[in-house]
C-alpha cells in the first residue's frame, strides 16, 4: 500500500475518534441549551405569574386579557391563559386564533415540542377568586435557529477540519512516499547484486528520510566495493591454483613415469618364476614400495587434474559445444576399464545396463566420464577384498539415471549432504579414507548438465551414489 493512502487510512481513523469526540459535544451543548432556554422560559412564566397575582390583588382578573397583548407582541410570547382551580379560563390572550383549540402539554422538555411551542405552568394566586394557574406557551421558532445555526457551523468547522487533514495526510504520504519509492529500488539492488549499485541523487536535511538515504548510499558502495575487492582475490586464487596445479602435474608425471621405469629394471634385473608369489620361495618378487610408488603418484595425479576441472568448470558459463552422448556406452566402456582393476583386487563389479537403446543426452563426453570415473574409482578405493561393486542404468521422470554402489563402510547419514563439499572430512575420513575433490567435481559436471547427485545407504552396508541427467 501506498504510503499516501496509509496516511490517510491513519488520519481517517484519528479523524473518526475526532468527529465522535464532536458529536459527543455538540450533544452536551444542545443539551445545555435546551436546559438554558427551559430556564428562560420558566423565569418568563414566573414573572407573568407575578405579574397575575399583582392585578388579581387589585380586583382587576378582567383587565389581564388586555394587558397580555403587549406581553404578547413585546415578550413574543405565544399564548397567555389563565384559570381558576376548577378549570374555568379567567383570561386569554394568543398571537393566532388557532392556539384557542390547541392541547397545551405543560411539562414537556424543550426537545420534545413537536409543533415549535412549548408550555409552561405556574400556579398562582387569584385574590378573591382563589388558586389559579397560568399557562405561558412560547415559540421555539427563534432558538431552533439559534441551534440550527450553530449546527451548521459546526458541521462545517468539522468538514473543513477533515479536508484539511487529509489533504495534509495525502501531501505528507505523496511527499515521504516519494522519496522512498525512488530509495527501495537502490535497496533491491543492493540486495540482489551489489555491484549494480550506483549511487543515486540524495536530498539534503537532517530529517529520518535524508539520513536513510545517505546510509543506502554508504552501504552499497561499501557493499559493492567489497565484491569487487573479493571477486579480485577469487580471481587472483584461482589463477595461482591453477598455476600451481599445472605446475605441480609435470613433476608427477616424471615421478610416475620414473615409478614405471624402476619397475621395468627391476624385471629386468630380478626375473620372478612363474607360480611364485611369495617371498622367501627362493624367488625376488617386485618390492611392495614400487606398488605404493605408483599408487601414490595416481592419486596426487588425479587430485591436480581435479583442481584443473574444478577451475575451469568455475570460470565456465555454458558449455560451448555439446554433443549427443551415449551414455549407456560410456557406461559399459567404463565398467570393463576397471574390470581389471577389480579382478586383482579380488572385487566382484556387476554391471546392470539394459540391452534396449537408451535415450542419448546432451553434454560434454570427457566430463561426464570422469564422473563415472570418480565415482567407480572411489568405490573400488573402499571396497573390501571380496567385495560388490554395482554400476546400474535406468529411467526415471524423462531422466536417466545411474547408480554407482558398493559393499564398502558407507557414509554416515549425518554427513551425506557434505560429502560433495571440496576438501570435506569430517565424520567420513574414518569410514571411507580420505576425501579429495572427486565428489566436488562430480557434483558440478552434473549441476551444469542440469542434472542432480546424491548419496543413500545400502542395506546392510555400503554407500549408493546416484545422478540423474536429463535426456535429449
Amino acid at each position: 500500500m501506498r504510503l499516501s493512502l496509509r496516511y490517510i487510512l491513519w488520519f481517517a481513523v484519528i479523524l473518526v475518534g475526532v468527529a465522535s469526540l464532536l458529536v459527543h459535544l455538540f450533544g452536551k451543548f444542545r443539551l445545555q441549551a435546551c436546559l438554558q432556554a427551559q430556564r428562560s422560559a420558566n423565569l418568563t412564566a414566573r414573572t407573568i405569574a407575578t405579574f397575575v397575582e399583582a392585578e388579581s390583588r387589585r380586583n382587576r382578573s378582567r383587565d389581564l386579557t388586555q394587558a397580555f397583548a403587549g406581553l404578547v407582541r413585546q415578550a413574543g410570547v405565544a399564548a397567555i391563559v389563565v384559570k381558576n382551580d376548577r378549570g374555568r379560563t379567567i383570561a386569554f390572550r394568543a398571537d393566532s386564533k388557532a392556539l384557542a383549540r390547541r392541547k397545551p402539554h405543560p411539562g414537556a422538555p424543550l426537545q420534545s415540542a413537536g409543533d415549535g411551542i412549548y408550555d409552561v405552568q405556574v400556579p398562582v394566586s387569584l385574590g378573591s377568586l382563589g388558586r389559579g394557574t397560568v399557562l405561558v406557551s412560547l415559540r421555539t421558532q427563534e432558538f431552533a435557529s439559534e441551534l440550527g445555526a450553530s449546527s451548521d457551523v459546526a458541521i462545517e468547522f468539522g468538514t473543513a477540519a477533515v479536508l484539511s487533514v487529509v489533504l495534509l495526510a495525502w501531501f505528507l504520504g505523496e511527499e515521504y512516499g516519494l522519496r522512498l519509492r525512488l530509495v527501495t529500488p537502490h535497496i533491491e539492488k543492493i540486495a540482489d547484486d551489489p555491484l549494480q549499485f550506483k549511487p543515486f541523487r540524495e536530498r539534503g536535511g537532517a530529517d529520518e528520510l535524508s539520513r536513510l538515504e545517505r546510509a543506502v548510499n554508504r552501504m552499497g558502495t561499501l557493499l559493492r566495493e567489497d565484491k569487487l575487492a573479493i571477486a579480485k582475490l577469487e580471481t587472483e586464487k584461482a589463477e595461482l591454483s591453477a598455476m600451481l596445479v599445472h605446475d605441480l602435474k609435470t613433476p608427477l608425471t616424471v615421478l610416475r613415469s620414473g615409478v614405471d621405469l624402476l619397475k621395468e629394471q627391476w624385471d629386468a634385473n630380478h626375473v620372478v618364476p612363474a607360480g611364485s608369489e611369495r617371498r622367501g620361495a627362493g624367488s625376488h618378487p617386485r618390492p611392495r614400495t614400487f606398488e605404493l610408488m605408483e599408487q601414490s603418484s595416481e592419486r596426487l595425479l588425479r587430485m591436480v587434474e581435479d583442481i584443473l576441472q574444478l577451475a575451469k568448470l568455475s570460470e565456465l558459463g555454458d558449455f560451448p559445444q555439446l554433443e549427443k552422448v551415449d551414455f549407456a556406452e560410456m557406461a559399459r566402456g567404463c565398467a570393463k576399464d576397471f574390470g581389471l582393476v577389480t579382478r586383482r583386487r579380488g572385487q566382484k563389479l556387476e554391471v546392470d545396463i539394459p540391452e534396449e537403446p537408451m535415450p542419448r543426452i546432451s553434454g560434454d563426453p570427457t566430463l561426464l566420464r570422469r564422473v563415472l570415473d570418480n565415482l567407480l574409482h572411489n568405490a573400488v578405493e573402499h571396497t573390501p577384498e571380496n567385495g560388490t561393486i554395482r554400476i546400474a542404468l535406468s529411467r526415471e521422470n524423462g531422466n536417466l539415471r545411474a547408480t554407482i554402489s558398493d559393499s564398502g563402510p558407507g557414509i554416515p547419514e549425518e554427513a551425506r549432504s557434505d560429502v560433495f563439499r571440496k576438501f570435506y572430512q569430517k565424520e567420513v575420513k574414518r569410514h571411507v579414507g580420505n576425501v579429495g575433490l572427486g565428489l566436488a567435481l562430480c557434483q558440478k559436471v552434473v549441476e551444469k548438465h542440469g542434472g542432480t547427485i546424491g548419496v543413500t545407504g545400502v542395506v546392510p552396508r555400503g554407500a549408493c551414489f546416484y545422478f540423474l541427467l536429463p535426456v535429449s
